[in-house]
């Protein structure tokens, strides 16, 4: 009976050596850290009264008589799935001068998306402000607002890029 317990014994340790160890999945903000080109802006508003958002497109970089005006968004680590988003636009005017402006984005919390694997969705303050991962990145801020004249409004900053190689 000794012997047969042995060998289950055997038998068993020697399978378990045999098998692997799968690599764990880095955590969410390690998979989509870099920085991302962006190629699209979209801003648009809509009153609160208003069935219709008035929006205006700009494919970046976006090129005209007066220079060239350029984005990134980088992406950094705050937690194992918190981000810090920093969106710099650089425009360069044909006379030689740039200007840059940055806008930073923190606390952005990063969930599974259930559309595909190695996405994640953004939350801020607890609400879906787009998408990141698979060399893609999608971002909406919304704030609400009120005109000169004291109308409510909604207005809206789009972004979309990849990652930058």
């Amino acid at each position: 009976m000794k012997k047969y317990l042995y060998a289950a014994l055997f038998i068993t340790s020697a399978m378990l050596a045999g098998c692997s160890k799968s690599e764990p999945e880095p955590e969410p903000a390690e998979q989509v850290i870099g920085s991302y080109t962006v190629d699209k802006v979209t801003v648009a508003y809509k009153y609160v009264d208003s069935p219709v958002e008035e929006s205006q497109s700009y494919i970046f970089p976006f090129k005209n008589n007066q220079g060239e005006l350029t984005a990134i968004v980088d992406v950094s680590k705050s937690a194992s799935n918190i981000i810090t988003l920093t969106y710099v636009e650089t425009a360069k005017y044909t006379n030689g001068q740039t200007e840059t402006s940055k806008d930073v984005y923190s606390s952005i919390e990063l969930k599974p998306s259930e559309t595909a694997s190695g996405v994640f969705d953004m939350y801020s303050a607890g609400v879906k402000s787009g998408t990141v991962g698979g060399g893609n990145l999608n971002f909406e801020d919304i704030t609400s607002l009120k005109d000169t004249v004291g109308r409510a409004l909604t207005f809206a900053f789009r972004i979309s890029g990849k990652k930058s190689k």
